[in-house]
């Protein structure tokens, strides 16, 4: 049986997530947090949350797996249809040139990879290239990305056609999985990134960005940070899409909107 985490720790944890990452937890998240941490508490053989926080306070490295245990949610295989049938009629179907999309809240790439399937099947017949850039500010969650192994439950949600082609049935000691094909992970690039914080130069301007169920949890004032950091990065004719249970309207003009959760520059 784990600590209990008090109300004022809960209070010193929500103050110090809300400093490093801009995320509101809210006051019902208690329980969550206290799971989560619980394995750190194990981990050094603390009776209290009090004493990890003496840690986190001291520990650079600790701080990044802080995040990490904090910023893990659910995703799954083409999450919202809707979205991938815009860009394959909308996007690829107009492609003239290479295309860029950003997964700029990847968690462990099942959007990224979604779109590389469309992508790919869209493209590869027309000798047009694509890259896709996944960042996130877990550093956990893009190694998983990157390494594209996923358990069998995953599978139901991935359209029979792009199992087939794209997803290779695990073996051995990766029985009850599958991995994504190379051909498609080589498209896919991966990096650390902080939404709230500067962008990288180098980054370039995207066709398409998926900025997908993140914007919940944080207040307006960050949300419209947030938006305005992410569409400078998106093409004059570029496309931004949010998830369903999001939106723009007050927060911000940088973009307008095409139809629900979708929008342009």
């Amino acid at each position: 049986m784990y600590a209990k985490l008090t109300d004022k720790e809960f209070e010193t944890f929500r103050e110090f997530i809300k400093k490093i990452s801009g995320i509101h937890m809210k006051p019902e998240k208690k329980i969550l947090i206290e799971s989560r941490l619980a394995k750190r508490l194990r981990y050094y053989n603390l009776s209290n949350y009090s004493a990890y926080f003496d840690i986190l306070m001291k520990d650079d490295v600790e701080q990044q797996m802080f995040i990490d245990i904090i910023t893990t949610n659910e995703t799954s295989f083409f999450r919202e249809h809707h979205h991938f049938e815009f860009l394959r009629d909308h996007v690829l179907a107009n492609a003239r040139d290479n295309v860029r999309i950003w997964s700029a809240a990847c968690s462990i790439g099942a959007e990224a990879y979604s779109a590389a399937f469309v992508c790919d099947e869209a493209l590869s017949a027309r000798h047009l290239r694509y890259e896709i850039v996944c960042s996130d500010i877990n550093t956990e969650v893009i190694k998983t990305a990157q390494i594209g192994l996923y358990p069998e439950k995953f599978i139901s949600q991935i359209p029979q056609k792009y199992l087939k082609k794209y997803c290779l049935k695990g073996k051995g000691k990766y029985e009850g999985h599958f991995i994504i094909d190379d051909k498609i992970k080589q498209n896919l690039l991966f990096r650390r990134l902080n939404l709230l914080e500067p962008l990288p130069s180098d980054m370039g301007q995207f066709d398409l960005i998926f900025l997908r169920n993140m914007l919940i949890y944080f207040d307006a004032s960050e949300k419209r940070k947030i938006v305005e950091n992410v569409s400078s990065k998106l093409k004059k004719d570029g496309y931004l899409l949010i998830g369903h249970s999001e939106t723009l309207f007050n927060i911000t003009n940088c973009v307008k909107q095409l139809k629900p959760t979708i929008y342009t520059k």
